[in-house]
């Protein structure tokens, strides 16, 4: 059952625009997550994206609350574990896939940013140094979301968490950075409101030999305050606004994957959020300078040079 058919090996070539996504949903119906949560999509997308020989490790977080047994939610494997031990596991379902001879199954770490940023950087890290072959999207809400909206270390700079009623007095941590520099062979941002961008880049993660990295924005209506309605559209703001900027780095080269022209104005973007309603306009400002000041060195190909937001 684990061996890729010639019909999937092509389909992984050939997502290249919607028409080209496959039909057959390997996630079902019946998870108890939030309304609106872009988290769901994401895993979604992903096992689209890389077919029904994916194998799924979740360390605790909102996805938890996803496949609880006896509702098994997904068409593939799916491995619940403590919120540090992604990376041990990783480790470990390698050496028993070789150990059967099995191949061609992906590894897919679906991990939130409290397990990835914080509590499980240390397992992953590991994990990156010894070479380990798997593809880690963090599903990334910029916060502690299922314990009640805490401040993370991806929390943006100003953000009102439950932690920091004031606004977060510092940048996030510049995690695709810290991953590339272990000198994995790909690591990028990908965001569900652009679900081509984010499994093109899932199959050439899929295709990569060693472990491979995807920080995938994931707009929070419960943790962010936004109607449930607008997920979507928030991470397209996100996007174009420059809040969150699409690129990749395969092989220690650095690329845009969405080099928009102009950046649409940060306010449509903080404005329709409840976590930036304590923000004073020149704050707003000062965000403004920092994301267009990113921006200019982002077009310039100085990545290294940039500070996260």
């Amino acid at each position: 059952m684990f061996k890729f058919s010639l019909a999937q090996l092509i389909l992984m070539k050939d997502i290249a625009s919607i028409k080209d996504v496959p039909n057959e949903e390997l996630v079902v119906g019946g998870g108890s997550l939030c309304a609106g949560c872009p988290a769901d999509l994401g895993l979604k997308l992903a096992l689209k994206a890389l077919g029904k020989n994916t194998i799924v490790i979740n360390s605790s977080g909102c996805m938890t609350l996803f496949v609880t047994y006896p509702y098994m939610t997904t068409k593939v494997p799916w491995l619940h574990l403590a919120i540090e031990n992604a990376g041990a596991a990783v480790a470990g379902i390698e050496a028993a896939l070789k150990q059967l001879g099995k191949k061609g199954i992906n590894i897919l770490c679906y991990v939130g940013d409290g397990a990835t940023y914080d509590i499980g950087l240390q397992s992953l890290s590991g994990a990156a140094e010894r070479g380990h072959r798997f593809i880690f999207v963090c599903y990334n809400n910029q916060s502690f979301s299922n314990t009640g909206v805490q401040m993370a270390s991806s929390t943006p700079y100003g953000t009102y968490t439950t932690t920091t009623p004031e606004g977060k007095a510092f940048m996030r941590k510049p995690m695709v950075k810290i991953m590339a520099a272990h000198g994995i062979p790909y690591a990028a941002t990908a965001c569900v409101s652009y679900p081509i961008d984010f499994m093109k880049k899932l199959q050439k993660a899929a295709k990569a030999d060693g472990p491979t990295f995807i920080d995938l924005l994931c707009p929070c209506p419960t943790g962010w305050g936004f109607d449930q309605s607008k997920t979507i559209e928030t991470g397209r703001l996100a996007v174009t606004t420059g809040a969150w900027p699409l690129y990749e780095i395969e092989r220690g080269k650095f690329s845009l994957t969405l080099p928009l022209q102009k950046l649409e104005p940060i306010e449509n973007y903080l404005k329709i959020q409840r976590r930036f309603h304590h923000m004073r306009p020149e704050q707003a400002m000062e965000i403004q300078n920092m994301v267009e000041s990113q921006w200019t060195l982002l077009r310039e190909g100085k990545y290294w040079e940039t500070q996260e937001y």
